[in-house]
């Protein structure tokens, strides 16, 4: 988990910078996703104003990265995706690691059948 945190607060930090990559972003639209999902099955709901916020931010970024080729977020964009990691490991951390990879698994699911959240970046 503390890689996962580690892996999750650098690609922030590009992203803050303005230096994000394809992969950074991709990297917080999973965690945006499996938090939405694990909220939407009652593990934190809280988090899905959150999630909504991230979520507008990161399509944001994705829409200037095609116009600009630079991936960045702005001001709200930044604290969304910074309270969505808190709100991230709090999630994580009511949990057993065994439901957690559940969670993991019906993420990818229903991504597998219903597309990405977030637009994909070409």
């Amino acid at each position: 988990m503390d890689k996962l945190r580690l892996l999750e607060y650098s690609a922030l930090d590009a992203l803050t910078k303005g230096s994000g990559t394809v992969q950074d972003w991709r990297t917080l639209v999973d965690v945006l996703n499996l938090s939405e999902m694990m909220g939407k099955n009652g593990v934190g709901p809280e988090v899905l104003p959150i999630c909504q916020t991230a979520q507008d931010s990161l399509h944001k970024a994705a829409m200037r990265y095609q116009e600009t080729m630079r991936m960045g977020l702005d001001g709200q964009g930044i604290q969304a995706i910074r309270d969505l990691i808190e709100f991230a490991d709090l999630q994580q951390s009511s949990i057993s690691r065994s439901e957690f990879e559940r969670y993991i698994q019906k993420t990818k699911d229903y991504i597998r059948s219903h597309g990405d959240r977030v637009v994909e970046i070409e």
